[in-house]
This record gives structure tokens, sequence and C-alpha cells, in this order.
């Protein structure tokens, strides 16, 4: 029954085009290019990528390996907490056993090798402190010349607007007009340069921020470790009691835990897709080095996708959230596909640069959301589509 309600709705579209609505085909069709709701596949390690087995616009399964990034220091790391949890076993064993005098000087050797390893920590603390002093200055004054220049950006495009209602009553030239365009375009130009170093800029800190972070654990290691030792000797030094069999027995569930979190970052060097769908960009290529949390690949979800179009606010009467619409493409010829408006922007808009003619970028218009719910089979994202609306939405105000 549902597709049978489907289907009228498209029907009773179509039917009032070609002359019972009053309104022009011409004036109901609105243009837009077919999107995808997009799924960012990040890095959760770091290091260089190895292997790329996919492409983009290949389908792709849940589970399905996409590039493997070099795990030779993943499985190092692995043995390393391996050999600490062979360490920890080895020591409660022996508190178990008893300790052994000879053992002591072996202990001593060990507390000075923590105390070093505490300093040496410490000092690779602070030269990342000032790193991330240096790179929150260069961020502080990039952002500032960022508001600065969306502030220009923004006086420019207000003068655009008069300047075009100028030109409409003849008080100013053709080039006094374009003259304003140019200024908007090199001011939007500025803006899009001073985002990108901000970008950057936000990258350098982060990356400061993670060897900071890094030094810290660091630290935190090393004195851990020279607390061990310490405990160590001193175990050594009195002999075993139930406290310091618990002690070691904890230490040893310790270091699983930490055997179990190199395995699960020695696993995430394989990036597989989170779920079924569509690669459509891949940002990444064998050879290059993936950060943490960088987006390697974005895929598109099965079975959804959205068309964007600009009405003109003179029509904005003509949609309402909910409404059925008509879709066309020109890969089907006589076909109709059936879409929902989802979304009704709240804000008018110029319409936007990709349109050539100079008098439709200065006109005002809302950009309205369609939820493609028929043809996901045949439509493809980035493919032309117009919209072809129905009578006028009712309480439009007209």
């Amino acid at each position: 029954m549902k597709r049978i309600r489907h289907f009228l709705a498209i029907a009773g579209i179509l039917l009032v085009l070609p002359g019972c609505s009053g309104i022009s085909q011409e004036k109901a069709a609105l243009s837009g290019t077919i999107e995808a709701d997009e799924w960012p596949i990040v890095a959760e390690v770091g290091g260089l990528v190895t292997q790329v087995k996919a492409e983009e616009g290949s389908r792709v399964q849940a589970g399905q390996e996409l590039a493997v990034i070099d795990d030779r220091s993943y499985r190092i790391n692995v043995a390393e907490a391996k050999a600490a949890l062979e360490q920890a076993t080895a020591r409660l064993e022996e508190a178990k056993a008893g300790s052994r005098d000879a053992a002591i000087q072996k202990g001593v050797a060990g507390v000075q090798q923590a105390n070093a390893n505490i300093r040496t920590a410490q000092a690779r603390k602070k030269q990342a402190d000032a790193g991330i002093s240096k790179a929150k200055e260069q961020l502080a004054q990039v952002q500032s010349q960022l508001k600065g220049a969306q502030h220009t950006l923004a006086y420019q495009q207000n003068r655009l607007a008069e300047t075009t209602a100028l030109y409409r009553q003849g008080a100013i030239s053709q080039k006094d007009l374009e003259a304003q365009q140019e200024a908007v375009s090199q001011a939007a130009t500025q803006v899009n340069q001073l985002q990108a170093q901000v970008a950057a800029a936000q990258a350098q800190y982060a990356s400061a921020e993670e060897e900071a972070a890094a030094a810290s654990a660091q630290a935190v290691t090393a004195q851990a470790q020279q607390a061990g030792a310490v405990a160590d000797l001193d175990l050594l030094k009195e002999g075993s009691t139930d406290y310091t069999i618990r002690a070691l027995l904890a230490a040893k569930q310790q270091a699983q835990a930490k055997l179990d979190q190199a395995m699960l970052q020695l696993e995430k060097t394989r990036i597989t897709a989170p779920a079924d769908g569509i690669l459509l960009r891949s940002s990444i290529e064998q050879g290059e080095v993936a950060k943490t949390g960088a987006s390697l690949f974005t895929m598109m979800k099965n079975d959804q996708l959205k068309l964007k179009v600009y009405i003109p606010e003179a029509q904005l009467n003509r949609v309402q959230q909910g409404q059925t619409v008509g879709i066309q493409v020109d890969a089907y010829p006589g076909e109709t596909f059936a879409g929902t408006v989802s979304l009704i922007s709240e804000k008018a808009e110029f319409t936007p640069k990709n349109v050539q003619t100079p008098d439709e970028r200065t006109k005002l218009v809302f950009a309205v959301t369609i939820r493609i719910t028929e043809g996901l089979d045949k439509l493809k994202p980035g493919m032309p589509a117009d919209v072809i609306l129905s009578e006028p939405a009712k309480g439009g105000g007209q």
C-alpha cells in the first residue's frame, strides 16, 4: 500500500507539469548534483602505508582490508610487552620460592638504571612543553589573521550587495560592479589560504601535544619502573611477604594489560571497512605516512543518497518539509524517481558561484536538501539531476 501511495504521489507531480498547475515546467524544475552521505575511515595508529588494497569507486564489505600500515614498530611493542609479562611472572614465582642474596647487587643496578630513565624522561618532557608553547603561539597568530580576513570578506560581500543594487538602478557602471566582485573573490581567496594555514598550525600543535603526552607517559613509566626496582631491592633484602606477593601479582596483571594494549595497536595497523558501502575517495597512497586521526578513505553508506538544490526566494512557497518530489537525470530519460524534502535552510544565501550567469549569482536563494527514496540502484553520486516540483505548497502566502 505504501508503494502505491508513493507511485500516486509521483504520478500527481508529473500530471500537473504540462498545464494543470498553471506553472511552467521551466519554473518548476530545479537542478543540483546527487550526493552521498559520507563516512570517513580514519587511521587509529600512525605509520608508513605499505599497501593500499582498495580503489575509489569500488564496493567494499564490512571488515574488508583497505590498507596496511607498517607494523614493525607495533610488533616490537608486542614483543616488549610479552617480555615484560614474562619478567613479572618470573618475579612473582621467585618471590613465592624465596629470594637469593646474590640477586641484591642486580637489584641495586636496577634502581640506578631506573633513576637514569627518570632524568631522561624529564628532559624530554621539558623540550616537548617548549614545543607546545611555540606551536600555540603560531596558531593564535594565524587564527587572528583569519579572523581579520573573515571580517574583510563579510565587509566586501556587503559592499557587493550594495553595489549590485546600485547597478540595477543604473547608478553605477558594469565595471564598478565587476571591480567589487573581484574584491569579494580576492577576500575569499585570502580566507581560504588562511584557513589552510590554521589547519596546518592546528596539526603542528596537535603533534606537539602528542609529543608532550608521550614524554609524560615515558616519565610516568620511568617512575613506575624506579618504584618497582626499589620494591624489588627491598624484597631481596627483606624477603617475601604476603603483601609483596600480592603486589607482584598485580604487576603481572598490569603487564598482561599492556600486552593486550600492544596487540590491539598492532591489529589497528590493518585498516578495514566499518560497513558495507562504496569508496568515494582515497586520501592516502602507498609510501605515504598516515598520522593518527587522519582520514584515509571516505566511503558512502549503502542506499543513502541526497540532492541539494537552491530555490529562489520568490518560489520558496513551492516546497515544504516532507514533500514528495520527482527527480530526473540524463542517464535515464523518461524515468522519474521519488524523493522527499528533508531540510529547508532557514537562512538565505547568494546563488553558489558554480552558477555561470552573473545575474543568477546575485540572487538570494534557499538551500533545499532532498532525500532520494527511489532508484538507489541506478542513481550515483555526482550525477546532475532535475527536481520537479508540484503545485505551490499550501500556506505559502499565495
